[in-house]
């Protein structure tokens, strides 16, 4: 076991114990369960990443999109800045 593993170990352990045996016994009971339980795969949900792709439908190229950005930066031309 690693070093992490072990201190996250004894900090439950720190934690369970004030609990009562009743509480101890239930816990186990359901680590328990839940480890002898054949493990499903969930599967991915692709829809959403379906949806993402295409998003726009202009035709245009990531290039050409990246052009138009730039073009239309106008940094520092909407600006007036009065002295006082």
């Amino acid at each position: 076991m690693t070093t992490i593993a072990l201190e996250t170990t004894d900090w439950y352990m720190r934690l369970l114990e004030p609990l009562s045996r009743e509480i101890k016994l239930n816990i186990i009971n359901r680590l328990s369960t839940s480890l002898l339980m054949k493990t499903q795969q969930k599967k991915v949900d692709m829809s959403f990443f379906d949806g993402l792709s295409n998003a726009w439908e202009d035709e245009k190229s990531p290039e050409e999109e990246m052009r138009t950005i730039r073009m239309s930066r106008t940094s520092g031309m909407t600006r007036s800045i009065v002295n006082f």
